[in-house]
């Protein structure tokens, strides 16, 4: 098995608390909800309105945390200091942000194939062990 380089799936089932199904869930919330939040993020950049940077940028850095993908965060969190300093990112951020946000998607979507759904008989833990 080749290794995650974007982002961390064993950070994101420590999360779940090893329940594999809610593991998936999240995954796929992600997946449903990271184009509607790199939409906001890139017309707030095109804009160049502070606030809206400082907004979108946040909540994006929140999804992908979850994630364990430390270098998108890094990245949302220098666009965060920059918002916050009325500056702007340099031209082709936003090229490189979207070129990670889609090798980020690629992992989502490779580690919700790798890490299946239990067997019936391997249930999650209880969340009272988490």
């Amino acid at each position: 098995m080749q290794p995650y380089r974007h982002i961390d799936p064993p950070q994101l089932l420590r999360a779940a608390c090893q329940d594999l199904p809610l593991f998936r869930s999240l995954c796929q919330t992600y997946l449903d909800m990271a184009p509607a939040m790199l939409a906001h993020l890139a017309q707030a950049v095109r804009s160049g309105t502070p606030q809206a940077i400082l907004r979108s940028s946040h909540d994006l850095r929140g999804s992908v945390a979850l994630l364990g993908a430390t270098a998108l965060v890094a990245r949302l969190t220098a666009l965060e200091q920059l918002a916050r300093q009325q500056e702007r990112p340099a031209p082709d951020w936003l090229d490189g942000t979207m070129h990670l946000l889609a090798q980020v998607e690629a992992e989502v979507r490779r580690g919700m194939a790798e890490y299946a759904a239990p067997a019936p008989q391997e249930q999650q833990i209880p969340v009272s062990k988490c």
